[in-house]
């Protein structure tokens, strides 16, 4: 949300997201011929990812990621979760070189939260043979985190720029706001993560296995601690505001509430995230 974010830069969750809405981001700057944005998306002021469930079929509706504070503006609420809306959002799928490939349109916001994560997951009208067809390739999740030492890359859909680093682990919570975050992806943005307003809903993948580990969607920008900036709490409850450190959601989640009809379930048994109140 911030420094990738978004939708204003959500690291300041405002001011950031607010900054990065206000540019028109070129077609495809800077991107060479090879496949480094293959899988990714631009959405309106954020980017995000085409993904395929392991039991997807090609005939299912195809299925796009981002973050949960890419959905509206104002944000979420600090613990509401919103599950199988209505909601019409035009997204430009990429080809490998940064070229948009094809426009679709997501018709099923199957699920937005920015409590414990900050997802969210939009169903498209279109399958994934169509998406075939217009030569798009969807990515694929990793069943589970990544380590500290690990290799990454964050393709950026919004500005078709890439940054790449190693990361230094997963913060125990991240608070910005009102918002609070488990386990997020430190990235490091002095060794190549520094990543701006329209990085929010990147894919983070990793360099070694091209899986999906997760989404970059706040860090650091300056100014008040746990406010203008996410700040990091520790397991003995020590909060620090880390400078030029930024932070992705883990994806793995996603993986573990998809039904046994191929489609985003927060009822399937052992699902990881979040669910409405009540």
């Amino acid at each position: 949300m911030a420094s990738l974010g978004l939708r204003r830069l959500l690291v300041c969750l405002l001011l950031a997201l607010l900054g990065g809405l206000a540019f028109t981001p070129p077609a495809s700057a800077g991107a060479a011929a090879d496949d480094r944005f293959t899988g990714t998306a631009r959405l309106p002021g954020c980017s995000g990812a085409v993904v395929r469930w392991a039991s997807a079929l090609a005939e299912d509706p195809a299925v796009v990621i981002t973050n949960g504070h890419c959905v509206r503006f104002p944000f979420l609420g600090a613990r509401e979760v919103l599950v199988d809306q209505k909601q019409y959002k035009k997204i430009e799928l990429l080809d490998g070189s940064g070229d948009v490939a094809t426009t679709v349109r997501g018709t099923r916001l199957a699920y937005a939260s920015m409590y414990r994560t900050d997802l969210a997951v939009y169903e498209l009208r279109e399958s994934y043979t169509d998406l075939a067809a217009a030569g798009v390739t969807p990515l694929t999740l990793a069943t589970e985190g990544p380590s500290r030492g690990d290799e990454i890359r964050i393709p950026s859909g919004y500005w078709t720029e890439q940054r790449a680093c190693t990361t230094t682990g997963t913060a125990y919570r991240v608070h910005e706001r009102e918002w609070d975050w488990w386990r997020s992806i430190r990235l490091p943005a002095q060794d190549g993560c520094a990543i701006r307003g329209g990085y929010s809903g990147s894919p983070i993948a990793s360099r070694e296995t091209g899986l999906v580990v997760g989404i970059a969607n706040t860090g650091y920008v300056g100014g008040r601690r746990c406010i203008d900036s996410a700040c990091e709490e520790n397991q003995r409850g020590r909060v620090v505001m880390r400078k030029n450190m930024n932070y992705g959601q883990q994806t793995w989640l996603l993986t573990t509430c998809v039904g046994a009809d191929r489609r985003f379930d927060l009822s399937v048994a052992g699902c990881k995230l979040a669910k409405p109140r009540g």
